[in-house]
């Protein structure tokens, strides 16, 4: 019985080095070959959830993204001070794991975020 709660630990400790290899490899990617653009950073909250730091930036189709950073820390929101560089990948622009957000005029720290589901007006 020992023995399948080892294999569970040594498949979730795998699967855990493939998502955080697969997060620096996309990371070293975006910060070599990404489209780099300005965004505007603005404070979001809904109800009694948490703060989120909200950036919005157009890629270079047009399109027009909205991501969110979670509050992590007291100190996130002296971030919506600074500019905000949005890096993306060109080929996949739709997909939140390939952007990046820093905060400042040359970021040292780079943010990972989700994109934002915002409700269209109804006609």
């Amino acid at each position: 019985m020992g023995w399948v709660f080892a294999a569970g630990f040594i498949l979730i400790a795998l699967l855990w080095c493939a998502t955080w290899l697969r997060r620096r490899t996309i990371r070293a990617l975006l910060l070599t070959t990404g489209a780099q653009t300005i965004g505007t950073s603005s404070l979001q909250s809904r109800g009694r959830r948490l703060p989120r730091i909200a950036v919005r930036y157009t890629d270079n189709a047009g399109t027009e993204r909205v991501i969110v950073k979670a509050i992590v820390s007291a100190g996130d929101t002296e971030l919506l001070q600074k500019p905000v560089v949005v890096l993306y990948h060109p080929k996949h622009r739709g997909r939140s794991d390939y952007v990046l957000m820093g905060f400042g005029a040359q970021p040292r720290r780079w943010f990972h975020g989700e994109f934002s589901r915002e409700k269209k007006p109804s006609r």
